[in-house]
C-alpha cells in the first residue's frame, strides 16, 4: 500500500536528498574560481590570477537555427567557427565573409573586448542586403534575428565615450509631464 506523503516530509526528503547530493550543487563554477566553506557558508571566490584566463579567450561565433530565447541561443549548434587572434592589438583584419547552410536564427559571439572583434550580419548569401552588427563580448550573449551569411572583422577600436558626445534623449525627460499620482 502507498500512502502519500505530506507536503512537510517531501520537503525533508528533498533536505536530506540534496545533502547526500552535495557534490552536484556546484557543477561548474567559473574559470579560475575556488570554493570556500565557513561555518555552513559558502563563498566562491576568484583566484588572483583569474584574469589570465580571460584574456587567453578565443574568438568563436556559434550560429543556432532556432530563435533566441531569453537570455541564450535555443536549439543545437547550426554552425561553428573559431577565428584567429589579430596579428597586434589595434592591428585591424580584412572583412571576411562567411556562408550559412541555412537561416540563421541566433548567435552567440564571443571575444576578449580586447580583439575588438565585429560581425555584421546579412539577409542573403554573399554579405548582401545588411540587417544588424554583433559585437564579440566575452561572455554568451544571445543576438537574434534572421541572416544566411556574416562578415567578420577584428582590431576595431573601442570609440572614445567623449567622442560620442551626450546622448540624445538626454534632458527630454525631464520636461514631460507625468500623470499626478495621489
Amino acid at each position: 500500500m502507498v500512502y502519500p506523503l505530506s507536503q512537510k516530509a517531501s520537503i525533508q526528503i528533498l533536505y536530506i536528498t540534496s545533502l547526500l547530493l552535495s557534490s552536484n550543487a556546484l557543477p561548474q563554477l567559473p574559470g579560475g574560481a575556488s570554493v570556500q566553506e565557513d561555518t555552513s557558508q559558502v563563498s566562491i571566490n576568484e583566484r588572483p590570477d583569474a584574469n589570465s584566463a580571460v584574456t587567453n579567450l578565443p574568438i568563436t561565433v556559434t550560429i543556432f537555427s532556432d530563435s533566441p530565447g531569453p537570455k541564450i541561443c535555443r536549439g543545437s549548434p547550426a554552425a561553428s567557427l573559431t577565428l584567429p587572434r589579430p596579428d597586434g592589438l589595434g592591428l585591424r583584419t580584412g572583412s571576411q565573409c562567411y556562408n550559412l547552410p541555412s537561416v540563421a536564427g541566433c548567435g552567440n559571439f564571443v571575444a576578449n573586448k580586447d580583439d575588438g572583434c565585429e560581425a555584421r550580419l546579412f539577409e542573403e548569401p554573399a554579405c548582401v542586403s545588411y540587417v544588424n552588427t554583433a559585437v564579440f563580448m566575452p561572455e554568451n550573449r544571445a543576438v537574434g534575428g534572421m541572416w544566411r551569411s556574416f562578415s567578420v572583422e577584428c582590431g576595431i577600436p573601442a570609440p572614445d565615450p567623449a567622442s560620442l558626445g551626450a546622448p540624445p534623449l538626454q534632458g527630454m525627460m525631464q520636461d514631460i509631464k507625468r500623470p499626478h499620482q495621489g
